[in-house]
């Protein structure tokens, strides 16, 4: 008779033996692009661009490797897409006739926990944005050379054909993904192109796809936030004059609140100051899983272009990108590698200045990722988004990317809202709390 083998379980992850255990942390992309800003020898500056990933599979013909010209031209149109978000539903008003007489409303503004948005007016906006969103992926992967159109339409093909996972590598070029528009089907022609005024929120990356921006490599990268023991630390780096602002609107106040109520045990720091911040970035025990900045953000411009930008919590002292990154220049990266969240009002214009600038900085120092709007954050929205986001990644264990493609869906089809498009992912598709430590 075999002799019985003797085992002690030390970890169960299959529930009882009811599961087999998900090993694949990080999951393979389907699409990856890269652009690379390069001089473009004698002529005006461009993007390198070059694809691979299953949806653009090798034949022995070499790689896909196309050329973008004039980079300011594609910052230039970047740049409008954001500003037709911000125009269209940031700044939408319309009078809302009532029996007691109509009043002037900002129905996405004014959004938070309810119903859905009631906007008369919600097919056109839709419209205008799908064709913005439209009109930038077609100069980004139509408008170059003969290498770049196969890009593209390899491009359109896999994203055409299904729900594909991307990641878009670059150090030079910031787009909101999320906001790019594909029209398939009847909608659209060969290249994707929106043909006629028939649109969807399918047809936007950030409700149909997994997508996120990533900087170049970082070693040592680790999707699995490991919290063997104890609670999740959170970091609320705020200013509370913004809930001041007119009109009054509760979210730094319900800040530790929400995260209060997560089933998950949270311990909350919250820090009011620039020195408070400086001393927790500088300090060798860096207890923050989450980093959430509930602040202001503003950008200030010449000419045009951006000069400068900078966070203030509530002692008013501005906190550009270059300090931060000052902050973080030490031989060994943030203990915790924190999840940062950024729910800063005028957080739209930091997309194009700070994020580049301390996004890099934060990432390459050992922050996990980086989560922040593309337009403008309403208050009483960002609210109720931080309380779904974080109660889905501390209560389900969802990843970080699902849970911002979850919230994309459920605010477009359920509310009838866009606004839950507005976020882009730096890096961390993949990103979740993991019950013990590293292997």
């Amino acid at each position: 008779m075999p002799e019985r083998l003797k085992s002690t379980v030390v970890f169960d992850d299959t529930n009882g033996m009811q599961r087999v255990p998900d090993r694949d942390y990080d999951r393979h992309r389907s699409v990856h692009l890269c652009f690379t800003r390069s001089a473009g020898g004698h002529g005006p500056a461009g993007y390198d661009v070059r694809a691979w990933g299953p949806a653009f599979p090798p034949r022995g013909d070499g790689s896909y490797r196309g050329w973008l010209d004039g980079a300011e031209v594609v910052q230039e149109a970047v740049a409008v897409l954001r500003e037709t978000w911000q125009e269209h539903l940031i700044r939408h008003v319309h009078r809302d006739p009532r029996p007691d007489g109509p009043r002037t409303v900002f129905p996405f503004v004014d959004a938070g926990e309810g119903g859905r948005v009631d906007c008369p007016h919600l097919d056109g906006i839709g419209l205008r944005l799908a064709r913005a969103g439209n009109d930038l992926f077609q100069l980004l992967f139509y408008g170059g050379d003969t290498g770049m159109r196969e890009i593209g339409e390899t491009l359109f093909r896999a994203l055409d054909g299904g729900e594909c996972i991307v990641t878009v590598e670059s150090d030079d070029l910031f787009v909101p993904w999320n906001l790019l528009y594909t029209a398939g089907g009847p909608a659209g022609d060969a290249q994707g192109r929106l043909v006629d005024d028939t649109w969807s929120f399918a047809g936007f990356w950030g409700h149909r796809h997994l997508v996120e921006h990533n900087f170049s490599r970082v070693r040592g990268y680790d999707s699995r936030i490991s919290v063997p023991e104890g609670p999740v630390g959170v970091g609320l780096n705020v200013d509370d004059r913004v809930d001041e602002e007119y009109p009054p609107t509760p979210f730094v106040a319900e800040l530790p609140g929400i995260f209060d109520r997560c089933a998950r045990e949270t311990a909350v720091t919250v820090r009011r100051s620039k020195s408070e911040l400086a001393g927790a970035f500088r300090a060798m025990k860096f207890d923050d899983h989450i980093s959430f900045f509930g602040c202001h953000g503003q950008v200030t411009d010449q000419d045009g272009a951006a000069r400068s930008s900078w966070l203030e919590l509530a002692d008013g002292e501005k906190i550009y990108g270059s300090e931060i990154a000052g902050w973080l220049s030490r031989d060994e990266p943030m203990p915790m590698r924190p999840l940062v969240f950024v729910g800063a009002c005028q957080g739209g214009q930091l997309s194009s200045a700070f994020y580049p600038a301390a996004g890099y900085h934060l990432l390459r120092n050992g922050a996990r990722c980086l989560l922040g709007p593309q337009v403008d954050l309403p208050r009483a929205f960002a609210r109720e988004y931080a309380t779904l986001l974080f109660g889905t990644l501390l209560d389900r264990g969802s990843r970080l990317g699902d849970a911002v493609r979850e919230l994309s869906r459920f605010y477009a089809d359920d509310r009838g809202n866009p606004l839950g498009l507005i976020f882009t992912l730096y890096r961390g598709l993949d990103v979740h709390f993991w019950p013990r430590g590293p292997e």
